[in-house]
Order: structure tokens, then C-alpha cells, then sequence
């Protein structure tokens, strides 16, 4: 058989159970440890890289800044807004427009060209290095018109032009941002310029490359939302559409993240789900006039795990000597521990040989003492119960007989009955005869527990019966009436179900000082389902008390048997659940037509057998 020669020993079984409890927690430990610590020193490395890219986006929005304020200029130049008001061209303004172009292009070290363009004087101007060119110009250079409602923009990285402006001596082709910036007159929207600085990217560059370690595989991009590079690893590629297989991915993560809801220090870090293998991407987004570009950073995971390598190695070796330790203590503690074990077998088998009254005795103080001792104290609980065993059944068999004894007594109120209304008419008095047959025939009813379910009929003509007995008592302060459906009069249900709730009009409904009640019973057929309604012209209740009865008559357990002064109504809703089902129910009405009092609603399915 397999693995016999585990199940044939405890001293084996308990070696191998504990060297498996204590390995594989211990291996466990190893495997989670190691995970955690990649985790942590992941999470660590986003932090600082996080923060370093941080103040990168900073310094980038401040450079950003400065540009935008540059792009103002002309508005603050009282010389060169009013020259581009009025559309004056002449040498004068020539003039005018060269030195306020030179302020603009000394504003910044990295402006490489300013180019201006007045549609009123049909004329263009070009700024760079020192140089002043302008041309006539009846629409402005390509690439400087915005869309509607854009008032400044920042273009992505691209070669310089010279904006249509041919005059030597032609400029050398470099590449630049471009900031393009219409220009209105205020306060309306007309159009009475446009502005267009390029800025070469060396501070750009500067800021990205303090951001990232090239010799440990990491990359940073600054990306159009196109995916235009502006600033990238490779030189060659600015300018250029990144193509790399997480590019759209990014992008689209970027956007994303900049639409929620966030603190201003946040930075976005994330695997991508379509290039796991990739690494960690840190980005920010920036704000480049009506665009967001992304700057963003991809650390390699040969980067992240170069620090955890180490750490995991020694917790490994660490956590394997610990092992070996704890396997040896295993081996010396579970034959320590087997041997008072032995001693108790041998007492358990005297027990099942049939001495139960063995003595039991290990003189150990430990946990295997306390289990003989407790072994002991178990037998001797079981040699009393077995005892009681004894006493409990006698005691049953007293308690039949009782029940037996207690079945003359309903045969003997019977018989005295039938005696007394003989009695009443052979003294003449019918009347009495009657309501002794009614008081009997109620009793018979009520004592009969051979039968748990009865029709309709049956549990109509004893309520009837009480009526009777009740319309005798108070005589004509009590009118009743009952219809029944010969369609549902054949249904069953259990015994003693509408006799109680007729019982509480006279508890609830009916001041025998002065008052007169009235009770109607109707039985039909609907939906499949026998109907039994019980209603009376009392004062009825509030819609308070009515809600609060009616949702205590749904339940069934036990609190539901003690609704205070309603003990009938919450007897008959049980055993209603009980015997016909779910679908039996009872509802309460307070105030219907005709008779205004409180109407009590039997719902029972249909059925020629309980």
C-alpha cells in the first residue's frame, strides 16, 4: 500500500507532519520575502525617480513660462502694438519693429528667430542672430495659423524655416520649438498680428538629460500628443515619430491620467498592459499651450532588480540555514514526544477490549499527561451517560403511560354533556338542550387531534357553533352572517385556524357595555388560491399599528408568537406557513367597505388533500 510505512508509525507521521508545517511556511517565507523586497525596493526606485522626475516637470513649466511671457511682449510694447494697429509701413516703423523684435529674441538665449506678420501692412519680419529681414506678405507664413479659439501654442520640436521670407542672407535650418501667439486687438478679437518664436532645445535638453542613467538602460522622452519627440535618448530621432510598440499605449494612459482628479504632486507610474516586459513608466504631463505633452521616464526591470539581487540572496541563505536548524529539532522533539503515546495506546486498547473502568495514569505534566487525564475523565462521563441512558427511558415510558391515562377524560366531559342536555329536555327546556349539543360539539371539535386538517365546512361549522354559543350570551348585541363558496368549502386546512380570529372581535372589536357587533364570514375561490374572510364592524386600527401587525404576522419564529394581544392571529399565521406552504398568508385590512371595521384575509392554495 502506499505510504504505509507513514501510516504504520506515529513517530514517522509526526516527523513528516512537522518538517511539512515548519518547510513550508519556512519556504514560503522565502518566496514572499523575496517578492516583498522586490516590491519594496520597486516602489522605492518609482519614489525617487517620481520625485527626480518631478522637479524635471518643474523646471521645464518655469522655462515653458518664460517663453509665454516673451510671447506677450508685444502687448506691453506700446511702439509696436500701435504700429500693428494701425498697419503703418514705412521706414520709421521698419525701424521700430527691428528693435522691438531684437528685445524679444535677447529676452531668451535660446531664441534662435522671431518672426512677426502684420496683415494690415501686408508685411512679414524676420529676426535671428542679429539679422532683419521682412518681406511683403499678404497672409501669414505657413505653419503659424491656430485654430479657432486657440490664443498660444507651442509647436514640437521640427527644422526652422525662414516663414516665406527669401532676402539674403538666407539662415541656417535648425531645430526648434516654435511659439505661435496671435495677436488681437484688445478688446476685440480682431487680428492684427501674428507672433512666432523658435527656440532651440538645449535647455530642454539639459533638464531631460539630468533625469535618467544611460549606462543602466533607462530612457526619458518628451512626447507631442502625437508622439512627436521633443526630446529623446537618441539625438538622431528627435524631430522624429517614436515608434515603439508602447507608444499609443502611453499616450493614451497619459491622457487618461491627466483627465482624473489628483494633487498637483502627483506623477503617474505604471506597467503597460501590452508591454509587460518593458519595465516601469514614470510620466507627467506638461503644459505646452493648448497641448499636453508627456515627459516620461522607462526604467528597465534589469534596473529595478539590481539592487534586490543582493538583498534576496543573503535572506535566502539566511532562511535555508534556519531550515536545516529547525528539520534537526523536528527529528529530536517528535521521538521525545511519542514515547508517553505509546503508553497510552496500550490503555486505550485494555478500554477496547471492554474494560471500561481501565485507571489511566501517565505521570507527565505536559500536554500528553493532560490528555490521559482528560481520556480518563471521558470514560468516566461516558459510563454516566450511560447510566442516564438507562433513567431516560424508564422515565418515557412513565410519561406514555400518563398520556394513556390522560385520554379517559375527554370521553367523560362528553358522556356528563350528553347527560345534562338529556336532563334539559325532559324538563322541557330545547333551548338548553341546544346550546349544551353546541358547547359539546365545540369541544369534540377542539379535542380531536387525530385530525390535523379538516375542509372548510367543517372549520366553518365550528366556528358557527360559537357564534351560536356567543349570539346566546349577548343575545341580539350580536349578528352575524356566513357565505360559502361550495367551490371552496371542500379545501383543507388546519384545524382551528378561523375559530380564533372570530374569537378576537369579541377581545378587541365589541364593548358588551352598549355597543353591537356585527361579523361577516366569506369563503371563496380566486387565483387558484381558497379565500377565508373575517371581518366585523368595529373601530378597527391605525395604519401605524395595522403596518407594524403585519409585518410581525410574516415572520414566523418565535418571536413572532407573542404580538401583544394578537397571540390568535400570530398561532394561526405560523401554522398556516407551516402546514400549506410559502404561499399561504394572511393580511389585515382596516376600514374597508362595507362594514368599516378591521377584515382579516386567509390565503390558502387550493388542494383536495393536506
Amino acid at each position: 500500500m502506499k505510504f504505509y510505512w507513514i501510516r504504520r508509525s506515529i513517530r514517522t507521521k509526526l516527523t513528516v507532519i512537522l518538517l511539512l508545517a515548519i518547510g513550508i511556511p519556512m519556504l514560503a517565507s522565502i518566496i514572499i520575502t523575496n517578492t516583498r523586497t522586490a516590491a519594496f525596493v520597486e516602489d522605492d526606485n518609482i519614489r525617487q525617480n517620481s520625485n527626480l522626475l518631478y522637479q524635471g516637470k518643474t523646471n521645464l513649466d518655469y522655462y515653458f513660462q518664460s517663453l509665454f511671457q516673451t510671447s506677450l511682449a508685444p502687448y506691453s510694447d506700446t511702439t509696436l502694438y500701435r504700429t500693428l494697429e494701425t498697419g503703418r509701413s514705412d521706414y520709421l516703423t521698419d525701424n521700430q519693429i527691428f528693435v522691438s523684435l531684437q528685445i524679444m529674441a535677447n529676452t531668451v538665449k535660446e531664441i534662435y528667430q522671431v518672426y512677426l506678420h502684420s496683415p494690415k501692412a501686408e508685411r512679414g519680419f524676420l529676426f535671428s542672430k542679429g539679422q532683419y529681414k521682412r518681406n511683403p506678405q499678404i497672409i501669414n507664413a505657413p505653419g503659424t495659423t491656430l485654430p479657432e479659439g486657440v490664443n498660444y501654442t507651442i509647436r514640437p520640436l521640427h527644422m526652422s524655416s525662414n516663414y516665406g521670407i527669401l532676402a539674403a542672407p538666407p539662415f541656417l535650418a535648425r531645430p526648434v520649438i516654435t511659439v505661435v501667439r496671435p495677436l488681437y486687438r484688445i478688446p476685440s478679437d480682431e487680428l492684427i498680428g501674428t507672433l512666432a518664436i523658435d527656440v532651440t532645445p538645449e535647455v530642454i535638453n539639459s533638464i531631460a538629460g539630468q533625469l535618467y542613467q544611460p549606462d543602466k538602460g533607462e530612457e526619458v522622452y518628451l512626447l507631442s500628443p502625437d508622439g512627436t519627440i521633443i526630446y529623446g535618448p537618441d539625438p538622431d530621432r528627435r524631430g522624429l515619430k517614436l515608434d515603439a510598440e508602447w507608444t499609443a499605449e502611453l499616450l493614451a494612459e497619459s491622457a487618461k491620467w491627466a483627465s482624473e482628479e489628483r494633487s498637483d504632486t502627483a506623477i503617474g507610474a505604471k506597467r503597460l498592459s501590452q508591454s509587460p516586459d518593458q519595465g516601469i513608466f514614470i510620466f507627467e504631463q506638461i503644459a505646452a499651450g493648448e497641448q499636453q505633452w508627456t515627459l516620461v521616464k522607462r526604467i528597465p526591470d534589469s534596473a529595478l532588480m539590481r539592487i534586490t539581487n543582493g538583498v534576496t540572496q543573503v535572506n535566502t541563505i539566511v532562511l535555508l540555514g534556519s531550515l536545516l536548524l529547525v528539520s534537526l529539532a523536528t527529528l529530536l522533539i517528535s521521538f521525545w514526544i511519542t514515547r508517553p503515546i505509546k503508553q497510552l495506546t496500550g490503555y486505550v486498547s485494555q478500554i477496547q477490549s471492554g474494560q471500561l473502568d481501565t485507571n489511566i495514569h501517565l505521570d507527565q505534566a505536559d500536554e500528553i499527561g493532560q490528555l490521559a487525564r482528560r481520556f480518563r475523565m471521558m470514560m468516566e462521563t461516558i459510563n454516566n451517560l450511560v447510566l442516564r441512558e438507562y433513567k431516560l427511558e424508564l422515565a418515557n415510558k412513565t410519561n406514555q403511560l400518563k398520556a394513556l391515562q390522560a385520554q379517559v377524560h375527554p370521553h367523560f366531559l362528553y358522556n356528563a354533556l350528553q347527560s345534562i342536555g338529556t336532563t334539559a329536555l325532559k324538563r322541557g327546556v330545547p333551548d338548553l338542550y341546544k346550546l349544551i349539543m353546541q358547547l359539546g360539539k365545540m369541544m369534540r371539535y377542539s379535542m380531536n387531534t387525530a385530525e390535523e386538517f379538516v375542509v372548510i365546512s367543517q372549520e366553518i361549522d365550528h366556528t358557527r357553533s360559537y357564534l351560536e354559543l356567543q349570539r346566546h350570551r349577548f343575545d341580539d348585541k350580536l349578528t352575524y352572517e356566513i357565505a360559502v363558496d361550495p367551490e371552496a368549502a371542500g379545501t383543507f386546512i388546519p384545524r382551528m385556524v378561523i375559530q380564533p380570529i372570530v374569537e378576537n372581535v369579541f377581545k378587541h372589536a365589541f364593548d358588551p357595555a352598549g355597543g353591537e357587533v356585527h361579523v361577516s364570514i366569506r369563503c371563496y375561490q380566486a387565483d387558484g388560491m381558497a379565500r377565508v374572510e373575517i371581518a366585523d364592524n368595529g373601530p378597527g386600527i391605525s395604519a401605524e399599528k395595522l403596518e407594524q401587525l403585519q409585518n410581525s404576522l410574516l415572520r414566523t419564529d418565535e418571536d413572532s408568537l407573542h404580538i401583544a394581544g394578537h397571540i390568535g392571529l400570530a398561532n394561526v399565521a405560523s401554522r398556516l406557513k407551516l402546514h400549506c406552504g410559502e404561499n399561504a398568508a394572511i393580511r389585515l385590512e382596516s376600514g374597508q367597505e362595507p362594514l368599516g371595521g378591521l377584515t382579516v384575509i386567509l390565503f390558502i392554495p387550493a388542494a383536495d388533500t393536506p
